[in-house]
């Protein structure tokens, strides 16, 4: 069994399996480069397969009074914001300020007794003897060493494969308003989805203090730097929403900052670890956001990865299986996030009335089989099976 667990990453994957680690009484200590846990603001879903998780480690109650259940969901036109297909969701979906989900993530592990260490980069590892040297502490050991740190993942070119991140295609707009600010249209307080003519757009209330969060999508074809911290101009995105519902643009124009960032993915690599490193999150399986299932996989992630530990004795046979679960799980969570991207952005005007009748007639059957995603069942059904 375990004792002591690192992890390089203090995002959503690192400070859930943190917690679930630290449950168990394992020592946990966890090292994040910048000087805050705080994460730049914007709106994230958490859809059932990854609250119920939440709920199964304790966590689920303090994480969804800070957020917002819509309680479902409209696809609408983007000139007549007609609706063209609704979506019922329940309780155990919610929408919630990223920065809000890892506070709480983080203040649980804390009251967990795990240690944060900020401002402390990651200088080296050695995957056969689980040690690794910080920049502002001595050479430590573990006997696990979870790599949570991002698409961007360095330790991971290192040992994993040299695959890098690739631009997709597509560039993402975000802002922030408040709840007073959205258009008023029946439904608005609940997740909202526009198609238009290449490109989407998407806002839902986050939770506390009215906030709405709000992305807009469109084909762009170059793009330099995944960075989420770059401002855009909102007279850019405005003049690509000329012809879009004048009440969705009017909430645009009522945002006092803007970002705006290339969307970018990266391939599995073969294995998800190494020796006694192992990748969670962005880190193994960064994806586009049309599922809008990136959090919710890195939760999926971090409850696999402590259940096997617990229940297989053996660490190796438990990160095969590992492996083996969450690679084939991340492969088609990422070709279907890939296809829906490709139907969300449908400029093709023959193949748009396409395009939506589909939606209004299998949309719903769709979220309902991804949303049903249930590992607390799954995995006990994989144990046995070998």
């Amino acid at each position: 069994m375990l004792s002591r667990v690192a992890i390089i990453g203090a995002g959503i994957s690192g400070l859930t399996a943190g917690c679930a680690f630290r449950q168990k009484g394992i020592t946990v200590d966890i090292f994040e480069r910048s000087g805050s846990i705080y994460e730049f603001g914007a709106g994230i879903t958490l859809s059932r397969n990854a609250t119920l998780l939440l709920g199964e480690l304790g966590l689920f109650d303090s994480i969804s009074a800070r957020g917002f259940s819509p309680m479902g969901s409209f696809i609408r036109d983007y000139k007549s914001a007609k609706v063209i297909s609704s979506i019922s969701l329940d309780e155990n979906f919610i929408t919630i300020d990223r920065r809000d989900l890892v506070q709480q993530l983080a203040n649980s592990f804390q009251e967990l007794g795990g240690n944060i260490f900020l401002n402390n980069k990651i200088e080296s590892i050695d995957p056969s003897k689980g040690i690794l040297n910080s920049s502002a502490n001595n050479e430590m050991e573990y006997d696990l060493i979870l790599i949570c740190d991002g698409i961007n993942s360095s330790f991971r070119s290192r040992f994993f494969d040299q695959y890098t991140p690739r631009f997709t295609g597509f560039v993402a707009w975000r802002g922030m308003t408040t709840v007073n600010k959205l258009p008023q249209h029946e439904g608005s307080l609940k997740a909202n989805v526009y198609y238009g003519p290449g490109a989407h757009f998407v806002h839902y209330p986050t939770g506390l203090d009215n906030k709405v969060n709000f992305i807009a999508i469109e084909r762009s074809k170059i793009w330099s730097e995944e960075s989420w911290k770059i401002e855009g101009d909102k007279s850019d995105l405005i003049k690509s929403l000329e012809g879009w519902d004048q009440e969705l643009v009017s909430m645009v124009e009522s945002t006092d900052k803007l970002y705006k960032w290339g969307i970018f993915e990266r391939p599995l690599p073969r294995r998800l670890f190494s020796k006694k490193c192992v990748l969670l999150g962005d880190a193994a399986h960064p994806m586009v956001p049309f599922l809008g299932q990136g959090g919710c996989m890195a939760i999926e992630d971090a409850y696999c990865l402590s259940s096997l530990i617990f229940k297989i004795e053996d660490t190796h046979e438990a990160l095969v299986m590992y492996d083996k679960l969450r690679n084939r799980r991340s492969k088609w969570i990422q070709r279907r996030s890939r296809l829906q991207g490709m139907f969300n952005h449908i400029s093709n005007p023959f193949l748009v009335p396409i395009r939506n009748l589909i939606a209004k007639f299998s949309m719903r059957r769709s979220v309902e089989r991804m949303h049903s995603y249930n590992l607390i069942s799954e995995l006990p059904l994989e144990l046995d099976h070998g």
